[in-house]
């Protein structure tokens, strides 16, 4: 089964691993059920990075997040303040979010103007007091 890891700078008392399903179940004040009111022209469902983070029970000073997708081949670290609206999906009307649309999880950031920030296929977030891998082009080069 995908889940969705978080790790780096966290507590053991938080919650580092997440299924769809799981997703499902987060509280209605947490959820994002209707993406395209955040992002026009997007579809699917899923929850508000900023809840997966706080769940995580990072440790204090944790200001940077260093996105993977699940096969490793791309990184982006973001420093957590610009991930405030980011929104972790994970479904779409037909179900489970396939591999054909970035699943099984997939972050969008509504309004960002870095569109390589919008992560397909993400399986790990690592949690830290500054910016770890980035396999970005540079900010002048990027055509995301």
């Amino acid at each position: 089964m995908d889940e969705l890891q978080i790790t780096g700078d966290v507590r053991d008392s938080g919650c580092h691993s997440w299924a769809p399903t799981d997703l499902d179940r987060a509280p209605a004040s947490a959820r994002v059920d209707d993406l395209s009111e955040l992002v026009p022209g997007r579809q699917g469902r899923g929850v508000l990075f900023s809840w997966l983070v706080r769940e995580a029970h990072p440790v204090s000073g944790v200001s940077w997040a260093c996105l993977e997708s699940t096969d490793g081949s791309f990184a982006a670290s973001l420093e957590l303040g610009d991930l405030e609206a980011a929104v972790v999906v994970h479904a779409d009307a037909d179900g489970p979010l396939g591999q054909a649309r970035g699943g099984p999880f997939r972050l969008f950031i509504p309004g960002a103007s870095d569109a390589c920030g919008n992560i397909k296929h993400l399986g790990r977030i690592a949690l830290g007091h500054g910016p770890e891998r980035d396999t970005r082009p540079p900010a002048d080069e990027r055509n995301c």
